[in-house]
């Protein structure tokens, strides 16, 4: 996030629910990842679990006019169950962009979305057969560490910044 070419106040390096931790940042297994991502897509689901989504949602869209969204993995599907009841007629979708990497989600999102999966992810080619950009040589857990992955994220938010 600190290489995108926008102010900083408008990052926000906070995975959902976007509460700080106090934990150093390590990198996870995939084993732990997973189980930790599974659990989370099928709460998404759940009253509780996409009230809490839709409250950070609210957040979100009430601080500004136009969003633009990373989301991995499952937080396509948290997102997508969020939305619907998410501050309804709040944001048109054309003010919102979404780069989804790894994306894992019963479908797409609702907004103007990129879609990015490595060739060697099969957790994410489990749900998404067809995505506007493969990376060659990238698995499920490598994305924030690959440079070309910053590339096409600082492409498309660049594109957003344009249409302000």
């Amino acid at each position: 996030m600190a290489q995108l070419d926008c102010p900083e106040a408008w990052k926000l390096y906070l995975n959902f629910p976007y509460i700080p931790s106090t934990e150093d940042e390590e990198k996870v297994g995939l084993l732990q990842a997973s189980w930790a991502n599974g659990w989370q897509f099928l709460r998404a689901r759940s009253p509780h679990y996409r009230q809490a989504a839709q409250r950070h949602l609210n957040h979100l869209l009430a601080s500004a006019d136009r969003l633009f969204l990373l989301v991995g993995s499952c937080g396509l599907e948290i997102l997508n169950q969020a939305w619907p009841n998410a501050m309804p007629n709040a944001i048109d979708p054309d003010r919102v962009s979404i780069v989804a990497f790894g994306p894992v989600a019963y479908r797409r999102p609702w907004a103007t979305c990129t879609l990015i999966q490595g060739d060697q992810d099969g957790i994410s080619r489990l749900f998404f057969r067809k995505v506007e950009v493969i990376l060659p040589n990238l698995g499920h857990m490598d994305y924030v560490y690959d440079p070309r992955f910053f590339d096409l994220v600082s492409q498309a938010l660049a594109r957003t910044l344009s249409t302000l």
